[in-house]
């Protein structure tokens, strides 16, 4: 799967941009400011529904524009989609599949699955649950067709009943239908979770075998609520404690995947450059098995990749993209940083400068 063409309008500084891509490799360079991430969150926009970087929406608009518009052909098993995005300030936004309104970006998610790799990514090892959660249930969304809708139930659940813990009058018979609704859509959700960690922790065990560092690492997926114990008899056990929060405090929506050493979080004991290898294996053993489950690649946009790892681990990290057979978008400063690492693997790819919001394709080199 590729994206063929992309049109962006009024994206951050870009006015107005037709691109062609390169079916596998695509490099941009330029200086900071220039344009370069807007083009990778203009994907994300395509895929996603919102940037990688951030959920808010009205900084991607040009400043004296109503909407911000990206359109693009994506290209996988010998047919073309035709997706496009519209969002304006008064959120009255559209997403067009072949011409055709969907209801959600989840439908547009289906056809462009993105993973991006940036400065933040390298918080699935030190942040907090939601990260590793969020990143966890991207992969679930892919492989497994009961979890989307399960995903909506629980959430739909959670919301009533903590209205209901906050109300100050908390009726059994009210609290009753919301509980067990959110216990069985959190044992299938757990479910699909389970199946996809699975599948997930059998290709990061054979990928960290490439990097010493990671080789003792073991991950571990905890469901948000004891494993020995049915969810409703926890919430019905925990009903003082969430009313005086106002808050659900187990469940679904605090499931975890932790990554070990030696049976302590892995970022007591990783460098700084060591976690940044850790989180990019963890983003390619997820595109491993969503491409073994689906027989599709995903598209991976990298945001200033050799400011954030050394030229080893840009030639490793290369090398793991490359056997995906995914394809690739990454920006840097330098040109020559950027085209190296695919340069000494011998491949082909399309490099393009972007200055002030204009974005000018410069070669395409065979390999």
């Amino acid at each position: 799967m590729s994206i063929d063409t992309l049109h962006i309008q009024h994206f951050r500084n870009i006015t107005a941009a037709k691109l062609q891509f390169h079916p596998r490799i695509n490099l941009f360079f330029g200086e900071n400011g220039a344009g370069k991430t807007s083009v990778l969150e203009a994907i994300s926009l395509l895929g996603r529904g919102r940037s990688f970087r951030s959920h808010k929406l009205k900084p991607l608009i040009q400043t004296d524009q109503p909407s911000v518009v990206v359109f693009g052909v994506i290209k996988a098993q010998g047919r073309a989609d035709k997706l496009g995005v519209e969002r304006n300030r008064r959120s009255q936004d559209q997403f067009r599949l072949n011409g055709e309104a969907v209801g959600s970006a989840a439908e547009l998610a289906k056809v462009l699955p993105v993973q991006s790799i940036y400065a933040d990514t390298f918080e699935l090892i030190t942040g907090g649950p939601g990260e590793r959660r969020q990143f966890l249930d991207w992969l679930v969304f892919h492989v497994e067709q009961q979890f989307f809708p399960a995903w909506q139930q629980v959430r739909r659940a959670l919301k009533q009943r903590n209205s209901l813990l906050r109300s100050g009058r908390i009726e059994a018979s009210a609290l009753a239908v919301w509980d067990s609704l959110l216990a069985k859509e959190a044992g299938l959700l757990d479910q699909c979770r389970q199946q996809a960690f699975t599948r997930f922790k059998d290709a990061f065990n054979a990928l960290k075998g490439t990097v010493p560092a990671l080789a003792d690492l073991t991950l571990e997926y905890h469901r948000g609520w004891p494993a020995d114990q049915n969810l409703v008899d926890v919430l019905q056990e925990g009903l003082d404690r969430d009313r005086a929060s106002g808050y659900t405090l187990l469940g679904p929506h605090r499931a975890d995947l932790r990554i070990r050493l030696n049976r302590a979080p892995a970022e007591e004991f990783l460098s700084r450059g060591q976690q940044k290898i850790l989180a990019c294996a963890l983003k390619i053993s997820a595109g491993q098995v969503f491409q073994q489950t689906t027989h599709r690649t995903c598209v991976y946009l990298l945001d200033d990749l050799p400011a954030e790892l050394d030229e080893e681990h840009r030639q490793l990290l290369a090398q793991w993209l490359l056997a995906l057979d995914a394809q690739i978008f990454v920006t840097g400063i330098d040109p020559g940083q950027l085209t190296g690492a695919w340069q000494a693997l011998g491949v082909s790819f399309d490099l393009f400068h972007v200055e002030q919001g204009v974005i000018s394709k410069l070669e395409q080199n065979n390999g």
